[in-house]
C-alpha cells in the first residue's frame, strides 16, 4: 500500500531581514545551551518533599520560571518571523510543547534540538516578496544616473546574488 505523503506549508520568513532574523536565532540558541548547562547541574530545590511535590520541583520554582519565560520568548521569535515553522513541534506535545512535570533537564535538549533542525533548514526558507521589491527597488536606485555599461554590472552582480 502506498503511504501518501503529507504536504506541509513551506517554511518562509515573515520578517524580510533574514541576516538578522539568523543573527537573532543564533543568539537564542546559544541561549538555549547555556541554559542546558545550569539546569544540568541544578541540586535539589529545599522546597522539594517527595510526598507532596511533582518532580519538576526539584528545579525550584525560580528556575521553573526562567525556563518558561525562555520557552515562550522562543515560541514569540518563530512566530514572528517565520511562517511554517509547525515541523518542529510534529511529534512534540501540544502547546506548551513539553511535558511540564519533568526535569528541565530532560527538556531543554529537545528545545536545542528544534532550533538546530530550523538553523540547518534555514537557507532553504522562502525570502517574502516585500524583500525582493526592496532590493529591486535598491538597484534601480543604484543604476539611476549611470551610464549603461555601469547599469549592467549593477544588474549582473545583483543578479549573482552580491
Amino acid at each position: 500500500m502506498k503511504r501518501e505523503v503529507q504536504r506541509r506549508e513551506p517554511l518562509s520568513f515573515v520578517n524580510p531581514n533574514k541576516a538578522l532574523v539568523v543573527e537573532q536565532l543564533d543568539k537564542l540558541l546559544a541561549e538555549w545551551r547555556a541554559w542546558l548547562k545550569v539546569v544540568e547541574d541544578l541540586p535539589d530545590s529545599p522546597e522539594y518533599n517527595p510526598d507532596t511535590c511533582t518532580e519538576v520541583i526539584k528545579d525550584g520554582r525560580d528556575n521553573i520560571r526562567k525556563h518558561d519565560t525562555l520557552r515562550e520568548k522562543t515560541l514569540v521569535f518563530l512566530a514572528s518571523n517565520f511562517e511554517g515553522y509547525d515541523f518542529l513541534f510534529a511529534n512534540w506535545p501540544t502547546p506548551p510543547h513539553e511535558y511540564n512535570l519533568a526535569r528541565k533537564r530532560e527538556i531543554v535538549p529537545g528545545w536545542i534540538h528544534r532550533l538546530e533542525t530550523l538553523q540547518a533548514c534555514i537557507e532553504y526558507a522562502r525570502v517574502p516578496d516585500g524583500y525582493w521589491k526592496s532590493r529591486g527597488k535598491q538597484l534601480v536606485e543604484s543604476m539611476a544616473g549611470t551610464g549603461p555599461e555601469k547599469a549592467a554590472e549593477l544588474a549582473a552582480t545583483a543578479l549573482k546574488g552580491g
